[in-house]
């Protein structure tokens, strides 16, 4: 019952929220002479951006239908900040609107700016903090999402509204939430395993009710790196191992496979063939703390040659283990 008034809400937002961006559009479109002028991009996709071990990232296939939807989203978000320029949200959108087309330079910049109008934006700083990441720079990510800790402290958590809805239509973040897990994960980057612990943690003390399953496995599979990392492999494996192999789940099933993975549910055959990088990165994880260096780091080039993305875990990873 709960999770069907959530949807009824969630549906009945997303309606207003259509209708609305309908119409700006809509105006946009009709001040043009000759329709829509297309859009002029700073940069090109995954411009200078390179993975921790020097390969180039790259445009995702993409099919033609969601390349038009992404193109569809940016002109949206362009077409709102035009008409309101002085709004934070603003900012946010048309930020992240860049950054799923790989345009993660152009990101940062649109949230740096818009940090200068709102300098005490916790969200502005979520999202930039998300992006530096993606370009690998980990230091200012972290200090990004610690920022905006203090900034959140005085504000109540709200909804943080996805920019690619899954397949029910929910979200199931919120900002506290998010910030706190994001920081906990990115400390992955530099080694730091404890603040992965404090901070997921701090991730699960408000989570959203009918998305706790989803919560249990994303968290669960980064502690369980963590406290391995740590050497406490008693306390991983019974907290790995307490998480139920039945969940209702919404949208992280591929950290569901990666925690079944470490269960020993899923065996190394299945999980070399899955093509998420996040299951075979348990696998080369699992290859790692058993002492099989070689085989964990060839699993983990795979990873980051196979994603266009690259995959920035496998790359620590990977480098740690050549240095």
């Amino acid at each position: 019952m709960q999770l069907q008034k959530a949807m009824g809400r969630r549906q009945m937002r997303r309606a207003v929220k259509m209708a609305a961006l309908t119409g700006v559009c809509l105006m946009m479109m009709s001040c043009r002479e000759g329709g829509p002028e297309p859009l002029v991009f700073s940069e090109p996709p995954f411009a200078k951006q390179t993975t921790l071990i020097g390969t180039p990232l790259r445009a995702p296939a993409w099919s033609e239908a969601t390349k038009a939807r992404l193109l569809l989203d940016l002109e949206i978000a362009q077409a709102a900040f035009d008409l309101a320029p002085d709004r934070e949200e603003s900012y946010i959108w048309l930020g992240r609107r860049y950054g799923y087309l790989g345009q993660y330079l152009t990101a940062i910049e649109i949230f740096s700016q818009g940090l200068e109008k709102f300098p005490d934006s916790y969200k502005l700083l979520r999202f930039r903090g998300r992006h530096l990441a993606r370009t690998r720079q980990f230091e200012r990510a972290l200090a990004d999402y610690r920022q905006a800790i203090l900034l959140m402290a005085d504000h109540p958590d709200s909804f943080e509204p996805d920019g690619i809805p899954n397949a029910l239509g929910l979200t199931i973040g919120t900002y506290h939430t998010n910030i706190h897990y994001y920081l906990g994960q990115t400390s992955f980057a530099v080694g730091d395993y404890e603040t992965m612990l404090v901070e997921m943690d701090q991730a699960l003390t408000s989570p959203v009710l009918f998305a706790r399953d989803d919560y249990l496995v994303s968290n669960g599979y980064w502690r369980y790196m963590a406290l391995r990392k740590l050497g406490q492999h008693e306390a991983a494996e019974a907290m790995i191992n307490a998480i139920p192999q039945q969940l209702d789940l919404i949208e992280n099933t591929h950290y569901h496979k990666g925690v079944l993975l470490l269960q020993g549910y899923i065996t190394e055959e299945d999980a070399r063939k899955d093509s998420q990088a996040l299951v075979k990165f348990a696998l080369s994880m699992k290859y790692h703390f058993d002492g099989q260096a070689a085989k964990a780091a060839e699993l983990q080039k795979e990873i980051i040659q196979d994603s266009p993305f690259g995959f920035w875990p496998a790359e620590v990873e990977l480098v740690r283990s050549q240095n």
